[in-house]
């Protein structure tokens, strides 16, 4: 039989519809790089979010594989060059999560320019400050959307219902038709934007996109929001940056100190800048749960499968 590997959770939904086309599917959610490596090889195809790094080895060690499913967006632990020079198609699901992330992003500008988090905290120590926590409206903002694939575009799509006014920059596409943003260059996007929410793959040319340089571009102290990848941002620059008052406040689903399967360090491990970030008062943290929802575990698989039975046609 057509025999698949799925070694990281996902919606029965994706079992179910390939299985009743005559696929067999084979989950071992506890597998490592290793054991992945050293098994048989059978599979014609692999699930995976982000267990292992599917490198050179691991792509060479599965001569019969004919296709891998990323459960997700980034692609930047699979050796696409080589898989694809193997014959190998890959899939990638950043559909799935959109809305997800979109709400995520608009839950944690809420919060900051609210000022639930700090508040929340001072309540518990028995601070009743009022004033020190008058938030601002989101009507008032102007939100700069740096990126507009799936998450930018979702992103703008809900804030349009809101009052607010979007910019929008994507270094790779222009001519966009939505009527309720505007087309702007980076530039003049950290000129106006007074929240600033990244939306951007992580490509080696985008290590460190947000850094120093480009943070003291910002002219109106703006809140910063970052669902897509920890090494986009320079992290130390970051909080440079809010030292300097050049950022308001920073929201962060995601880290550059997380590893391939999207942890960080035990905290006997941090170094100073990490320490620093998690102990910094203007800082709002989640741990990388943006695109996590139930709704967008069942869009992944959808997404999946109607992307394979679509487009591959080995069989």
């Amino acid at each position: 039989m057509k025999k698949i590997l799925i070694v990281d959770k996902v919606h029965p939904y994706l079992e179910e519809q390939f299985e009743s086309r005559g696929y067999l599917c084979e989950t071992k959610l506890q597998i490592s790089y290793n054991e992945f490596v050293k098994l048989a090889d059978d599979y014609i195809g692999l699930v995976i979010r982000s267990k292992f790094n599917v490198d050179k080895k691991a792509i060479s060690s599965k001569k019969n594989l004919k296709f891998i499913i990323r459960i997700g967006s980034g692609t930047e632990h699979i050796d696409l060059p080589f898989a694809e020079a193997n014959g190998i198609e890959i899939i990638s699901t950043p559909e799935g999560n959109a809305t997800a992330v979109a709400e995520h992003c608009l839950g944690m500008l809420l919060a900051a320019l609210k000022k639930m988090a700090t508040a929340d905290h001072e309540v518990r120590n028995g601070e009743w400050l009022r004033e020190k926590n008058k938030g601002r409206e989101l009507s008032s903002q102007t939100i700069g959307i740096i990126g507009f694939g799936n998450t930018g575009k979702a992103f703008a799509k809900l804030l349009s219902f809101l009052d607010c006014k979007i910019l929008v920059f994507d270094k790779f596409k222009s001519g966009f038709q939505e009527s309720y943003l505007e087309e702007v260059s980076l530039d003049e996007l950290l000129k106006r934007a007074t929240v600033i929410s990244l939306h951007i793959n992580y490509l080696p040319e985008n290590h460190y996109f947000i850094n120093a340089e480009l943070l003291q571009k910002a002219k109106q102290q703006p809140i910063f929001i970052n669902t897509s990848r920890g090494l986009a941002v320079d992290t130390a620059d970051l909080i440079f940056a809010m030292d300097e008052d050049l950022i308001t406040f920073a929201c962060l689903d995601v880290l550059e100190y997380e590893n391939v399967n999207l942890q960080i360090p035990p905290q006997t491990e941090w170094n100073d800048t990490l320490w620093r970030l998690t102990h910094n008062k203007k800082v709002l943290l989640t741990p990388h749960t943006a695109g996590q929802t139930k709704e967008s575990e069942l869009r992944h698989a959808e997404v999946a499968v109607e992307k394979y039975f679509s487009r591959i046609n080995f069989f």
